[in-house]
Formats: structure tokens, sequence, C-alpha cells
């Protein structure tokens, strides 16, 4: 498959690169800056631009089956998710890209029961909150085959892949975690799989 992927120099995105390319797929790396030279694997392109600007991602977008996006909020205010979704959404409507699959974050989700502790530090990113809330709205309003992909606490543990599906009514913590390399194996494996087309899901660690 033609295989955009959005953030692709993070920590998770090199890993999904790496991954997508192993399973065969024909991936186009979107950056925010030119990468140093074996970054990436063979045969990867790469674009740079930013992901808030409907013109780079028009370009990246050009002759791609499906998009997978690990971008998420680096700091408070800077409302990048939001507005990279909605770069993202009228770029790919407009090149006729329906499949797109969302990494998000736990945090978010109603699953999530914080200890008082970590409720108070949540409460100091609550802008980062309101932004990924932003964007995921969005989402749901547009007409893409999306899947939004929560995410436990991310580590950097070996590949498993070791995961499993957090049910409606379970709940989660700080403490629950998922590796990089799992996430980014469940990411690539939603290319094919209907399930959770235009629904969200969560994974964490077996």
């Amino acid at each position: 498959m033609k295989l955009l992927i959005l953030g692709a120099g993070g920590r998770t995105g090199r890993l999904l690169v790496d991954q997508a390319v192993t399973a065969g797929h024909a991936v186009t790396g979107f950056v925010r800056s030119k990468p140093d030279e074996g970054d990436f694997p063979p045969g990867v392109a790469i674009v740079v631009g930013d992901a808030r600007n409907e013109t780079d991602l028009k370009k990246a977008l050009k002759d791609q089956e499906a998009i997978i996006s690990t971008l998420g909020s680096s700091k408070p205010g800077d409302r990048v998710v939001a507005a990279s979704t909605a770069a993202l959404i009228n770029s790919a409507e407009i090149i006729g890209v329906k499949r797109v699959i969302v990494m998000s974050s736990f945090l978010v989700t109603q699953n999530f029961q914080p200890h008082p502790i970590v409720k108070f530090i949540l409460g100091l990113m609550n802008t980062i909150v309101k932004d990924i809330n932003s964007g995921e709205e969005l989402l749901r309003r547009s007409s893409l085959d999306y899947t939004i992909v929560y995410a436990t606490r991310l580590t950097n543990n070996p590949f498993g892949p070791r995961y499993k599906i957090v049910s409606e009514s379970e709940k989660i913590g700080a403490s629950d975690k998922i590796s990089r390399a799992d996430a980014a194996d469940f990411l690539l494996k939603q290319l094919y799989d209907k399930r959770y087309i235009r629904k969200s899901v969560i994974i964490t660690d077996k």
C-alpha cells in the first residue's frame, strides 16, 4: 500500500516507518525538518513540511492510499493537533484519500481514572487535552474513514507484539503502558482491519 506517515521523525513514527517498510508498503515520511542521511530505510520518500499547512500536505498526499499519523502536542498552547487535523481533513478530502489512522493519548478517554496527584498534574496540561479533543471532534465530523487509536503510556520496551484492547467498562491509569513498537504494529494492522473504521479503540500492554 502507498502509505503516508505523519510524524515520521518521532520516536513512534520512526518505528512505524521501519515496520511499514518491512511489511512491503511504499512509505512516504512527513517530517518537520530534513533528516540526516541514513535516518530512514532505503526507498522511503521524505517530504519536509508543516503538518498545519495544506499546501505541504497536498504535496505529500499525492498518489497515497492511506495515512497514519503519530503527531501530538509537544507543549501547552501550541494547538498542533487541532490545526494539523483540520489541514489534514481538508487536504485528504480534496486529494481523495479516505483512510486515516491516528494515534492519540489515553489521557482524553473516559476510561482514564487518574490518581489525585496525577489528576493535579493533568490540570496543568489542560490546553493539550483540549487541543486533542478539538482535533478528534473535527475528525469525527469529517467524511474520512478514520480510526483513532488511544495508546496508554508509551515506553521504549522491545517489540512483542503484546497488546490488548481495553473494553468500554475497563478503567486505565497512569501505570498502564505499551511499547512504542507494539503501538506501531497495531497502527499498521489497521490498514486492513475494518472493525474500527469511524471508531476509536484503546490499546495497552497485556
